[in-house]
């Protein structure tokens, strides 16, 4: 009886800490996901990204993308990628 009671409880633990991960991974996934957005509305502005701020950019996506992030923040993620490093006409980042 008592191992039987013991077991329930484990199994509810460890049930409990499943979703507790995965309420963490999808808190996480969802500021990744914010920080590209805000990057790619800046970006997108200002039209063009410098290398430096790619290369943040691209580590800010490659664990959104492993922790299954897709549709839009890959949008995001591809139009910066795509924007020109350097400014035409000899424009400043603000």
């Amino acid at each position: 009886g008592g191992l039987g009671a013991f077991c329930v409880w484990v199994c509810r633990r460890l049930k409990a800490q499943r979703g507790e991960q995965e309420a963490i991974r999808e808190g996480l996934q969802a500021i990744l996901h914010d920080r590209i957005y805000q990057a790619h509305r800046y970006y997108s502005l200002l039209g063009f990204c410098p290398l430096g701020d790619k290369k943040n950019i691209e580590y800010l996506f490659r664990p959104y993308a492993a922790l299954g992030g897709n549709g839009t923040g890959k949008q995001a993620y591809d139009d910066i990628m795509n924007l020109p490093t350097e400014a035409a006409g000899g424009k400043e980042i603000p």
